[in-house]
């Protein structure tokens, strides 16, 4: 399934820099410092402390951990399994846009919905 694994790639690509703590400060700041520079309504990102940058590391290692056996293994029932899990995740980024978080958030959210259309259009087309 190439667009499973395409998908996989560009997870690979936007959260191998959540894997650590250390580099997820760095790619917060950069959030931040786009919010600002923007002049983006909403609240920027947040200084994150050590249990914060904890769990995101942690979600950071999982997606990047679950991308690298997509792009190993693209397979229909993994890549089904991640689309509904971009929808969910898109579901979480509306949540918080809704809730005035910042707008750096529909960069994020675009791809989402990008990638689950792509990849649903792909599952169906295997599954048929």
């Amino acid at each position: 399934m190439p667009l499973g694994r395409a998908g996989a790639i560009y997870d690979l690509i936007v959260t191998v820099g959540f894997a650590t703590p250390w580099t997820a400060a760095v790619v917060l700041e950069l959030q931040r410092a786009a919010h600002a520079a923007l002049g983006l309504p909403g609240s920027p990102t947040p200084v994150f402390g050590p249990l914060e940058l904890m769990f995101t590391a942690m979600m950071g290692t999982a997606v990047t951990m679950w991308a690298l056996a997509r792009i190993l293994h693209p397979v229909a029932s993994l890549i089904a399994i991640d689309t509904g899990g971009r929808v969910a995740f898109s579901a979480w980024m509306v949540t918080a846009l809704v809730g005035g978080a910042s707008p750096v958030i529909v960069m994020f959210l675009a791809f989402e919905v990008l990638w689950g259309v792509l990849q649903g259009i792909g599952v169906f087309r295997a599954l048929r």
